[in-house]
């Protein structure tokens, strides 16, 4: 009975190893952002949460000011895109705060992390310190998805401000799709006229052309 009841929670905790291997895969994703020593030296006034038009799911000493996501790919013209960037900037109630930023795809069945980034700090309302992303997606079912961001703070991993689509209407209903499947259409054209001679046209002229010239001779 111990031997079973040992095996199953064996088997248990595989399972949700695996369920939680599953919600984590990365894309390939490039980075962005400015130097740190370029983005201290480029500090505004403190700004309130208050202040802040953007609503958000969550937030703490820290908060989004600002986002810009643009769809990219659509070689198949079908209206789904396959190359997602985004760009963001957080401020904070302190003089600096380092943090890293987690990017999850929410759609039917699919809560996905695919980001995870380094860590970067953030400088009290500076507008340099800015995070961007360019990532291809790949192995995700064509659909409209929601796109969450969630800042969490590096030393400890404490969450500092989430985003999602229900809060900002451009991370809301993002049509995606798989590169791979994101492919272009071929479009083979074959001209033909109705009453024409097709391929025999040239000859029918040059036959007409020398039929006239004898005749006026």
């Amino acid at each position: 009975m111990k031997n079973r009841l040992f095996a199953c929670l064996i088997a248990l905790t595989s399972y949700q190893l695996s369920a939680a291997e599953l919600t984590e895969q990365p894309l390939p994703t490039r980075e962005m952002h400015l130097d740190a020593s370029v983005a201290a030296a480029n500090t505004d006034a403190a700004t309130a949460p208050a202040a802040i038009t953007l609503n958000q799911d969550f937030s703490s000493s820290t908060w989004f000011d600002s986002i810009d996501l643009t769809l990219k790919n659509d070689r198949d013209g079908d209206r789904f895109y396959s190359h997602l960037y985004v760009r963001f900037d957080a401020n904070t109630q302190f003089s600096e705060q380092p943090a890293y930023a987690v990017y999850s795809l929410i759609g039917p069945g699919v809560n996905r992390i695919f980001h995870t980034s380094s860590i970067f700090t953030l400088y009290g309302s500076s507008r340099s310190d800015w995070l961007a992303i360019d990532t291809d997606i790949t192995d995700l079912p064509r659909g409209y998805f929601k796109l969450k961001i969630e800042l969490r703070d590096a030393r400890d991993g404490r969450t500092l401000a989430i985003i999602t689509g229900n809060e900002a209407a451009a991370l809301n209903n993002m049509a995606l799709e798989d590169v791979y499947a994101d492919t272009p259409v071929s479009v083979i054209v074959h001209e033909s006229s109705g009453g024409s001679l097709g391929f025999f046209w040239p000859i029918a002229l040059s036959w007409l052309y020398l039929k006239r010239r004898t005749h006026r001779q």
